[in-house]
Order: C-alpha cells, then sequence, then structure tokens
C-alpha cells in the first residue's frame, strides 16, 4: 500500500498544468528557476511552491553551483515517457481539430459553472518569508495545505479546493509568506463570464435558499 501511495501523490503532482509544463521543461534538461519563470511566465513564488511539491514527491531535485541553484529529474526516462502518454496520446485527440474531446460527465468541482482547474486562484508560499508557524495550515478548513515537518513549511496540496476570492489565510499570514493572484484576476473572470447576471438570477430562482426571513438561524 506504501508503494501505491508514493504513486498516488505522483500523479496528484501531474495534475496540475503549471508542474506539467515545468517538468516539460525539466524533461529537455536542467533549469534554474529564472528559466522556468521566463517560460512559464509566472511569478517566482508561484514556480517556488510547484517545486517544492515536485521535490517532495522525489520526481524533481536539486543541485548547487556556485550561487545558482538548478532543478532537474530525478528519473529523466521515467518522467519523460510519462509526459509523453498525457501530452502527446493521440487516442485523446479528436481526429478533425487535434484537441482533446471532452468528457460529458457533469463538473461538479466548479465555481458559479466554471470548471475549478480553469481558474488559478489558491495561495502561494514564499519560502524565504515563512517561519512554519502553520497558521495557515491549521486554519483553513478547505484542506488546501498540508505541513512538511521536516522542511518546517506549510505545502500546498489540494489548491483547487482553496475558494475562489478567498485570501483569509494571507490576511491571518504573520510574515506576510503567502501570496495570491490579484483581485483584479477574478473581477476579470466574474465580467467575462457575466456572473454578476448569473448570480442575480440565482437569487431571484431560489428565494427559498436566500431570503435572511427563511433561513434558519445559526447557533451561536
Amino acid at each position: 500500500m506504501i508503494e501505491y501511495d508514493k504513486r498516488a501523490k505522483i500523479l496528484q503532482a501531474m495534475s496540475h498544468p503549471v508542474r506539467l509544463q515545468i517538468l516539460e521543461i525539466l524533461a529537455r534538461g536542467p533549469a534554474c528557476v529564472c528559466d522556468l519563470i521566463s517560460q512559464t511566465r509566472q511569478r517566482q513564488a508561484y514556480i517556488s511552491q510547484h517545486l517544492m511539491l515536485l521535490r517532495q514527491t522525489g520526481m524533481v531535485k536539486s543541485t548547487r553551483h556556485g550561487l545558482n541553484v538548478q532543478y532537474k529529474l530525478t528519473q529523466p526516462e521515467i518522467t519523460k515517457n510519462m509526459l509523453k502518454c498525457v501530452l502527446q496520446d493521440q487516442q485523446c485527440k479528436n481526429s478533425k481539430q487535434g484537441e482533446p474531446k471532452m468528457s460529458n460527465t457533469p463538473n461538479n468541482n466548479a465555481w458559479h459553472g466554471i470548471p475549478r482547474e480553469q481558474i488559478d486562484w489558491h495561495p502561494a508560499v514564499v519560502a524565504e518569508r515563512c517561519i512554519g508557524c502553520g497558521i495557515c495550515t491549521t486554519s483553513c478548513n478547505k484542506g488546501v495545505f498540508a505541513f512538511d515537518y521536516e522542511a518546517n513549511k506549510p505545502v500546498v496540496v489540494a489548491p483547487q479546493s482553496c475558494m475562489v476570492g478567498c485570501t483569509t489565510c494571507a490576511t491571518i499570514c504573520p510574515e506576510d509568506a503567502l501570496e495570491f493572484p490579484s483581485q483584479g484576476y477574478v473581477r476579470q473572470i466574474i465580467k467575462k463570464n457575466k456572473i454578476i447576471t448569473q448570480a442575480k438570477n440565482m437569487l431571484r430562482a431560489d428565494p427559498d435558499k436566500y431570503d435572511i426571513q427563511k433561513r434558519a438561524p445559526v447557533a451561536g
């Protein structure tokens, strides 16, 4: 069972688009954080967070060359084969458009009808500022964080469980060691997907659910 737990963690690590992109870059050869930032166009803290998780699964390791730290795959051939299956499987392609076929299974992990994996909203741990107090891990009731006792750092293990727009963990962090995308990012999603209109329609359609006069009081 322990071996299956390790494999499950590897599959979980590959379930995020940015981590897949990082692995694909490293499959071409070792790279420093600055290379990964340039190619993924993501923030340093965000890249460092994903690298930490990939290192914890054993897929990636780091080596220091003077002042520079380079990252590379621990098992290049195995990882390359896994990436080939995930990224280049022709059976998953639409023969006419060359795009993955969409599943007919409804997606329950969605925010206002938008698949949660399409919304890049979750915290990133800034390792150099984190003091390992664990307030974020013990306060979040969504299971977004776990704690690495060896490194004495929180780790974002379930980014899609983070409530869109919520920044509570960053607010309570005493060292400002958690970062989120800008609030403007969420507002763009709201505007693009006409969520204000959708929310108003939901209020009109289901007053029994939302009306303050009909809602049962919450126990104090």
